[in-house]
């Protein structure tokens, strides 16, 4: 699910049948779809949170272009979830918060975990942190899910990101995917993190929508919130899995 690699320069957000987009394009956006890939109009709420998911670790990035959260999170369970609700909430240097991902009809990727194997680890990230101030620390709270997963994913191929310089987005990563299921695909999600000495360092994700199946490779592009140059790369794949809010 994860390749890694070392950078020599940069990476962070994608597309494949879409063209390469900024975080606050990417918002608009989603705000043209409708409810065919919001959450509920309630917001996100976190009743119970989870005995099994664990996180491990929550980085804050920020730089010109905006800013993001990563967290590294650990499934204790023998069942591999999928749509586990994950809430932020991101504080100034007085500790008032200044951004939450609770927001009614938010893109439930930024919501939620699409997938977590059993006994796996993940990292998620959300890079649309519109912050109303300055963003200084995150904490974060795992919601109880009852959804889950078994069986293989589908066979969904992605290359390592190569680094290249855009000349108006600045430095991207390009790779290629291709489809083998054999069958259209809704919806894939590709993250990005950027380790620099083990600590994150940048970070950034998008998606390829309406994957048709044998097709020839489609490109990506990948752009960072934070600096990853010399870092170490980690990509994560999420597909569109049956019962998944990514569908």
């Amino acid at each position: 699910m994860r390749v890694a690699i070392t950078a020599g320069l940069a990476i962070s957000a994608l597309t494949g049948l879409v063209a390469c987009q900024s975080t606050q394009s990417r918002s608009a956006e989603l705000e043209k779809k409708g409810a065919k890939t919001l959450l509920a109009d309630s917001g996100l709420q976190i009743k119970k949170e989870s005995t099994d998911v664990k996180v491990l670790s929550t980085t804050l990035l920020t730089d010109a272009n905006g800013s993001a959260v990563v967290v590294d999170i650990h499934n204790d369970s023998s069942q591999s979830l999928i749509n586990v609700p994950i809430l932020i909430n991101v504080l100034d240097a007085k500790g008032k918060s200044v951004y939450s991902n609770d927001i009614p009809g938010i893109e439930p990727a930024l919501a939620a975990v699409p997938y977590i194997p059993a006994g796996g680890e993940v990292e998620w990230i959300n890079d649309q942190v519109l912050a109303t101030g300055k963003p200084k620390s995150a904490k974060v709270k795992i919601g109880a899910s009852a959804d889950s997963h078994s069986g293989p994913l589908p066979n969904i191929e992605v290359t390592a990101p190569k680094l290249e310089g855009d000349p108006v987005s600045g430095l991207e990563a390009t790779g290629k995917v291709v489809n083998r299921t054999g069958k259209e695909q809704e919806r894939l999600l590709l993250y990005v993190v950027a380790r620099r000495g083990g600590k994150v360092v940048a970070a950034g994700r998008g998606a390829i929508d309406h994957m048709k199946a044998n097709t020839k490779p489609l490109h990506y592009d990948v752009f960072f919130i934070g600096d990853p140059a010399g870092a170490e790369l980690e990509l994560t794949q999420f597909p569109a899995l049956p019962g998944s809010e990514i569908e």
